[in-house]
């Protein structure tokens, strides 16, 4: 911790050429605890929530797996040319202080403390936690920016109407966000669907709706960059939400998440992606999904845990554009 020549204090990571990794902190990418939303600009915040998965649980274990992972992390992306820790003043907010046995307590919990964050106008990178979380961050989200953009990259559309005659789960997410009012989705997206569906009507219900479907079949027919340059166009200077789900990855890379479906991105093809949404105006992203009881050497958390870098420097890239 630091201050600049005006006496605003400054947060950066702890120096891993000067301490070893493995004597903590142990927060995100080793930065400093604070709450001192007056100060920052982005802060890093775990959801620790996995009541709304159907399948497997553990994604409550996310955050903690994902701060761990992240002490490997260094200050400068040499693939944007962007040193986040500089641009923006970033901490590590700490935990959503869940219920949970309860997703209406956990979403009123969630929607005051991402209110008090949005209201200082800092941008909020979360861990979750299960997809369910992302439904109370847009609320908060809508209610700064009004309608939200959304790129939401995963292996399902998460937009069916209930399971078990339950209306939130991870996977009614958009469907209640749309229901809502709050998802714009002319130029919003999903990439990277695949598996097996519900309904024949499945995807084509999600472009009716206006959303633009891109399953793995038109990411290798179309490829990544022709992709990125189609959302680039259609969402460039729009307020815009990045929900990656880490099951959009193929399981050989991140076994580590509840709802696992083969043919996914690799890290090679995910982190190309990410890269090619530079430009672009996201106030807000989140990462959900890992299940580390279900990982094998924590390359899910690795792999989780570059990945909010990685959208860490994408909002370093906006606020630099700002300036």
């Amino acid at each position: 911790m630091d201050s600049d020549l005006h006496g605003v204090k400054r947060f950066y990571p702890a120096d891993s050429l000067k301490s070893p990794r493995f004597t903590g902190p142990y927060t995100f990418a080793r930065l400093p605890h604070s709450r001192e939303l007056e100060v920052l600009d982005a802060v890093f915040v775990g959801v620790p929530f996995d009541g709304g998965v159907v399948f497997r649980p553990g994604a409550r274990f996310g955050p903690s797996a994902v701060r761990q992972a992240s002490l490997l992390l260094r200050l400068y992306n040499p693939y944007l040319k962007v040193k986040p820790f500089d641009v923006l003043n970033v901490a590590d907010y700490g935990d959503v202080v869940v219920a949970p046995s309860s997703i209406e307590g956990t979403y009123q919990r969630i929607s005051d403390e991402f209110n008090k964050i949005l209201r200082e106008d800092v941008s909020p990178i979360v861990c979750g936690g299960d997809h369910s979380i992302t439904l109370p961050i847009l609320r908060e989200v809508s209610v700064k920016y009004g309608k939200i953009h959304v790129i939401h990259i995963d292996a399902h559309l998460d937009m069916v109407d209930s399971h078990f005659s339950q209306k939130y789960t991870h996977g009614t997410v958009f469907r209640r966000a749309l229901e809502e009012d709050l998802i714009e989705t002319e130029g919003s997206v999903h990439i990277g669907i695949r598996g097996s569906l519900f309904s024949e009507r499945e995807l084509s219900e999600a472009l009716d709706l206006g959303f633009k479907v891109f399953t793995m079949t038109n990411v290798e027919e179309k490829g990544l960059e022709a992709i990125c340059r189609e959302i680039k166009a259609a969402l460039s200077g729009k307020n815009t939400y990045l929900s990656l789900d880490i099951d959009a990855c193929d399981p050989s890379c991140a076994p580590g998440t509840g709802t696992p479906e083969i043919g996914g991105f690799t890290p090679r093809e995910i982190l190309k992606l990410i890269h090619g949404l530079s430009g672009l105006n996201i106030v807000a992203c989140d990462l959900v999904e890992v299940s580390p009881p279900y990982d094998h050497g924590e390359i899910t958390a690795f792999l989780a845990a570059n990945l909010i870098f990685e959208m860490l420097s994408l909002v370093a890239l906006r606020s630099c554009a700002k300036k």
